[in-house]
């Protein structure tokens, strides 16, 4: 037997059931007690009682519950890269790998708290951006995460590429992830217009998805502290988009 993972208290046909309860037992003790009156021969009075309280359980469970029945959010949660393209590399670390786990750690927290994921892939698959580009059809929010690299290997810090429409979310991201890894914002507060991206227009942004810089795989000390707290910093950002799909 598997039980779900919420209080099911929440139920309106288990709160009902129970409120019936309570009354039924108030009532018995009212007639027994105080009236000392047998209003009903003991069999009937059981009987009587089941059928209201199976009453009660039927009417909350017909009864609409808005807050229950909410359409969960879909989020559509991306690596980098693929297997056949490793990214920026450092030594025999590869940011397809990464991101992958990154990817992987999001994913995780997302669905605990009920959303609905698209990935690019299970495990260590990771599927090319084409593949990635069409899973954001549909979904309320799509992230992709990627890492930084760069000549000198003191370049470091945390941004996200997207639309202006998406700056306070892409800032909302970048802050989470930085905070857990210790890192720095770039751009405005973590937020970089994809306009004035070194990289230009970029396929996954036009979309409509955001792409997350966790950082540079070239600066050694924030590749260690990014392979320390990578779980951390995927469950702030998890919070992030599920924050926002409350919101929204």
């Amino acid at each position: 037997m598997k039980l779900i993972n919420e209080s099911v208290w929440k139920f309106d046909s288990v709160k009902y059931g129970a409120y019936m309860a309570l009354f039924l037992s108030c009532i018995h003790l009212v007639l027994q007690e105080v009236y000392n009156a047998n209003v009903l021969p003991e069999p009937y009075q059981t009987i009587v009682s089941l059928g209201l309280m199976f009453l009660a359980v039927l009417i909350g469970r017909k009864k609409a519950q808005p807050n229950l029945q909410q359409p969960l959010g879909f989020a559509t949660i991306t690596a980098g890269h693929s297997n056949t393209d490793p990214g920026a590399v450092n030594g025999k670390v590869k940011e397809a790998d990464l991101v992958v786990n990154f990817r992987n750690a999001v994913t995780h927290y997302l669905r605990e708290a009920g959303l609905q994921v698209k990935t690019d892939g299970t495990g260590t698959k990771n599927d090319p951006l084409s593949a990635a580009v069409k899973l954001i059809q549909g979904s309320s929010v799509a992230v992709e995460f990627h890492m930084n690299a760069a000549a000198s290997k003191q370049a470091n810090g945390v941004e996200t590429i997207a639309l202006p429409k998406d700056k306070k979310l892409a800032q909302d991201l970048s802050k989470a992830v930085a905070d857990a890894l210790g890192s720095r914002l770039r751009g405005d507060n973590g937020w970089i217009d994809q306009s004035k991206s070194a990289r230009g227009r970029l396929a996954y942004v036009n979309a409509g998805g955001l792409i997350v810089e966790l950082g540079f795989i070239s600066n050694e000390d924030e590749l260690a502290r990014f392979n320390a707290r990578y779980w951390l910093a995927a469950k702030a950002a998890a919070k992030i988009l599920i924050d926002y799909e409350n919101c929204n």
